[in-house]
């Protein structure tokens, strides 16, 4: 089962790693469909969204020659694609460049006049996002603080047994943040529910 560490993010993400909006009309967004045709440099992209990698970590991901993918990769970099993220230290002490996504997401807008309404709206909702995330961390670690137990194997609060004990909506409750999932998850996608509904009741 997925925790909630598993489906946030360990670590906020840097400055440069956020909205970008690109103008359809604008020889930017020629660039980056030209860089982009390239199915390679798209896999390349896509992968590093799933993890960060060095060079040789892409190469071995997308069965290709090392000096191939670096080409992509310096054409991906050109572009303001991606962007170095850290560094690592192979086996044999050689320093390797780390590389991952520059922006998340990449939005393309045909009408100019929109495009200060979308960047406010994406922001607000990936700083929402951030905060529920923030929340369902804390979430997360508050609960597991009330229900553990010492060194002793006392002073907590043991979830099977409070679910057995107790009935109806407070037992149902319960079982849900315990069994059916994490606390930090439940109050996660709880909120983005909640979120979600107000959002199509304003709109209405």
């Amino acid at each position: 089962m997925s925790t909630l560490t598993d489906l946030l993010p360990a670590e906020p993400a840097s400055p440069d790693a956020e909205l970008r909006v690109v103008d359809v009309g604008d020889e930017e967004a020629d660039e980056l469909f030209d860089v982009l045709s390239s199915e390679t440099r798209r896999n390349a992209y896509r992968s590093l969204f799933d993890e960060p990698a060095t060079v040789s970590e892409l190469a071995n991901r997308l069965d290709t020659s090392v000096q191939n993918v670096s080409h992509h990769v310096s054409m991906l970099e050109d572009a303001t694609l991606v962007e170095p993220v850290g560094r690592r230290y192979s086996e044999k002490g050689n320093e390797m460049v780390v590389y991952g996504p520059a922006s998340d997401p990449l939005v393309f807008v045909g009408r100019p006049e929109a495009r200060p309404r979308l960047e406010q709206s994406l922001s607000e909702l990936i700083t929402g996002i951030g905060i529920v995330a923030a929340g369902a961390l804390f979430v997360q670690w508050g609960v597991y603080e009330l229900f553990a137990t010492d060194e002793s194997g006392t002073g907590g609060i043991d979830p099977a047994s409070y679910v057995a004990e107790s009935d109806g909506t407070q037992g149902l409750l319960v079982w849900i943040v315990f069994e059916a999932g994490e606390p930090g998850l439940v109050f996660f996608f709880v909120c983005l529910f909640v979120a979600a509904i107000a959002s199509f009741a304003l709109r209405r």
